[in-house]
């Protein structure tokens, strides 16, 4: 029998902290809030462990300050700006060695450590419209946002010839601006009946400032299989690149002679990570004491590279593998190049698994990778509520019996399992890479409720 092997971890860090706030009222119609904060952290280098940041927020009551159309029931507007700062885990500033299982031994850090790097301060502006209209029967709420990310601090993939795997550092300014919007409405109201509906729908567009010193506007940000995850000045925090096809002019893929894509030498990019938009839609209907509610969600663009489509590919496990079942081969859809500047049809027939097990190889992101825009039936509801005359012969003041399911249908051209995934390296998320996954469970459940 082995004895267990128990080891223990310390790790300590100290925040210090001044905090004000101010609230300011002008006759119930105008509002000011202003706050500072000042944060003294440990885990930060002590010539950069003292850091400041502040806010102020002003809200005006437009129906309380001018006369408008009677249509109008409320109408306010919105403005702040605000920093917040954000320091780091411990140990990171010197070289700490780490224990091992065995007695007597330590182990050698493989994150470099960094004794100059600065606090992550995050600057937000935000614009906001709220009003409701027509005696509360219509009723939308819109905000504009910027957002700055300056010396935010990340664990970044190094050479490993340096003696380390990841290095922390300050990644330079990343900025994210977008527009968010609800509108909220009852189409239907009558004594038994009533129809409620919310829309959201928001847009964020994030694009890279600038990257640390020494970066040569790039910046791996982490990895995925195969994919990289590359920020670059002008581009985005999602930006995927890896290798794919070798294309004619014309974007027909090239074949080698052996019938197989040609190989290219230098990476690419893939395409972004990250959604064009995304939405959703609430419906609530209310008829006597049953009330029936769906929520529908969904997103529009972003990619996503799947392993999992890349292993299943070379297995022979899906769909679009049937081709070429028959006698065994294949023929590539695509060009030869002849060597002359000139292309021709590629009339190479190719035995079935050297095919798959090239084309959708690991290494080509291109041909594993998939648009990740999806509709979902996020949830259905059901829900009775007992009527009075019942109540009134027992001890409770209300009562209600709900069915309920989640995620319970799905419209996606995503071949595996869930688009809305990411995959995990280290304490790093990617966004649009998938390892792995496993399918997305539908949820369903019973809820009741009882008030005394």
């Amino acid at each position: 029998v082995n004895n267990a092997m128990v080891s223990s971890i310390l790790s300590e860090k100290i925040v210090n902290s001044v905090y004000a706030l101010a609230n300011i009222s002008y006759d119930d119609k105008i509002f000011v809030d202003l706050t500072g904060r000042n944060d003294w952290s440990s885990t930060l280098p002590q010539q950069n462990n003292s850091f400041f940041y502040p806010s102020v927020s002003t809200s005006f009551i437009v129906t309380e300050l001018l006369s408008l159309p009677r249509q109008v029931s409320f109408a306010k507007i919105r403005l702040s700006a605000a920093q917040v700062g954000n320091d780091t885990e411990p140990y990171k500033t010197r070289k700490y060695y780490g224990s091992s299982d065995f007695p007597g031994s330590g182990s050698v850090p493989t994150t470099l450590h960094n004794v100059d790097f600065k606090p992550e301060i995050t600057t937000s502006y935000e614009a906001g419209l709220e009003y409701i209209l027509f005696n509360r029967r219509i009723g939308m709420d819109i905000s504009i946002y910027r957002n700055l990310t300056k010396n935010q601090i990340l664990e970044v993939p190094v050479d490993p010839t340096t003696g380390y795997s990841r290095a922390v550092l300050n990644a330079g300014e990343v900025q994210n601006q977008g527009i968010e919007l609800v509108l909220n409405g009852k189409p239907f109201e009558t004594k038994n009946f009533t129809w409620s509906t919310s829309i959201t729908w928001s847009k964020n567009s994030n694009r890279v400032v600038s990257l640390s010193e020494g970066m040569d506007n790039r910046q791996d940000i982490g990895y995925g299989g195969n994919a990289t995850i590359t920020a670059t000045v002008g581009g985005t925090t999602g930006d995927i690149y890896g290798f794919g096809f070798v294309r004619s002019p014309d974007g027909h893929i090239v074949y080698n002679a052996n019938g197989l894509p040609e190989r290219p030498e230098t990476t690419q990019y893939i395409g972004n990570a990250y959604a064009d938009w995304k939405g959703g839609i609430l419906n609530e209907f209310t008829f006597k004491n049953f009330k029936v509610s769906f929520l529908i969600d969904g997103q529009y663009g972003g990619i996503i590279y799947s392993q999992t489509h890349h292993k299943m590919s070379e297995q022979g496990k899906l769909e679009h593998t049937l081709a070429g079942r028959e006698d065994g081969y294949i023929i590539g859809d695509g060009v030869v190049d002849n060597g002359d500047g000139t292309f021709s049809p590629n009339t190479k027939q190719v035995a079935l698994p050297d095919y798959y097990a090239d084309y959708y190889r690991r290494a080509n992101v291109e041909s594993n990778s998939f648009d990740a825009s999806f509709v979902k039936l996020r949830e259905a509801r059901i829900e009775f509520n007992m009527p009075g005359k019942i109540l009134s012969r027992t001890p409770f003041r209300a009562a209600s019996l709900a069915v309920y399911g989640r995620d319970l249908a799905m419209i996606t051209d995503f071949p595996i399992f869930d688009p809305e995934t990411a995959a995990l390296n280290g304490s790093t998320i990617l966004p649009g890479v998938e390892m792995g996954q496993l399918p997305t469970p539908r949820t369903y459940g019973v809820n009741i409720t009882l008030k005394l």
